[in-house]
């Protein structure tokens, strides 16, 4: 059985497997490259620290286009290998056997449905398992520049695409493929749903909306004016949520609508419109230039308030992600079980 199972699948293995070489020949000549440019500012600058691009790394060093592209493409390679995994690995496993009706004839063999599944399912998993790894271990490598320069390993697409959520994402997709197929039995059906449930729970529903609110988030407040609750939040690679200006009763206040403001602080926007070639450009609260205003909006109650994941919390949230899709990858196995056992018994 195992030699069979190698035999239906050796070609999608060698795919992945001249995916992961081409992925590993581009990411570590760029990401020894990239590395040893920025130790070398780094050592630049602290021979000479009145250097002025050394006010504003982040600003200055990587600013190609070309590099502006490695620093996206390479996070993002990681973080929809999930969502291909899932679709062309997993919802075809076993929907491709219920379409051809190759399972059929394996079940009448001595080859028991249990010991089939079991099989086919240990092999994709751990294969799974293997490549997603390497993907992400080269990834998160990579990464050590760029957290390093930008401090934002915890935002956005730089979290999915590092250390052990990948791994774990990529097993939920393939765990949810399979489901998928077992349960449609059609294979194009199968990949169309897979699809867009890994691209919607990976890639929309739990980072947008499930993973922030992992731990209760660490709020901060500060009195109006440019950069005061910038100070309030801790440097390093934080979450930050939200950030907003609120009223003395804690209602949020539209920094691009100042209808509701206090007339008199209405009026100082107003006298501090500036113009540029003709057109009025909006004066904002918080903004540097509008001492006035903040100070205006300070005695009527304004204030402003954000709240964020501390930068310390990085790998528990990440810990908590992978658990979460551990468990979702155990109930689409168990589901899976449940079609092919009971069901189609």
């Amino acid at each position: 059985m195992n030699w069979f199972v190698w035999r239906q699948h050796r070609k999608q293995f060698l795919i992945l497997g001249l995916l992961l070489v081409a992925f590993a020949a581009l990411v570590i000549p760029t990401g020894l490259s990239f590395w040893h440019t920025y130790q070398q500012a780094l050592t630049a600058c602290a021979q000479n620290p009145a250097t002025p691009s050394c006010s504003d790394l982040p600003g200055n060093l990587f600013q190609s286009s070309l590099d502006q592209i490695l620093f996206r493409l390479v996070p993002v390679s990681v973080l929809i290998l999930p969502v291909i995994l899932g679709m062309f690995w997993g919802a075809p496993l076993l929907a491709k056997e219920y379409s051809e009706g190759t399972n059929s004839l394996i079940w009448t063999q001595s080859v028991s449905r249990r010991k089939w599944l079991t099989i086919k399912l240990a092999w994709i998993l751990v294969a799974t398992v293997v490549f997603a790894g390497a993907f992400a271990a080269l990834s998160t490598w990579w990464s050590n520049t760029p957290n390093a320069l930008y401090l934002d390993r915890f935002n956005g697409i730089h979290f999915g695409s590092q250390d052990i959520v990948p791994v774990a994402e990529s097993l939920f997709a393939v765990a949810l493929g399979i489901m998928v197929g077992a349960w449609f039995r059609k294979t194009m059906l199968a990949v169309g749903v897979a699809l867009g449930l890994s691209i919607a729970l990976v890639l929309v529903v739990v980072p947008n909306f499930v993973r922030p609110n992992y731990m209760t988030p660490n709020t901060v407040t500060s009195p109006m004016g440019p950069g005061a609750i910038d100070a309030k939040i801790p440097s390093g690679s934080n979450l930050l949520l939200t950030r907003n200006i609120v009223d003395k009763n804690g209602k949020t206040f539209d920094r691009f609508n100042s209808a509701n403001l206090p007339p008199q602080c209405q009026q100082l926007i107003e006298d501090q419109q500036v113009s540029n070639n003709g057109h009025s450009v909006q004066v904002m609260p918080g903004k540097i230039g509008t001492g006035s205003i903040d100070a205006c909006l300070n005695d009527a109650g304004y204030h402003q308030i954000a709240k964020y994941q501390p930068a310390s919390r990085y790998w528990d949230f990440q810990d908590i992600e992978a658990g979460l899709y551990l468990v979702l990858s155990a109930l689409a196995i168990t589901a899976t079980y449940g079609f092919v056992l009971k069901r189609d018994a």
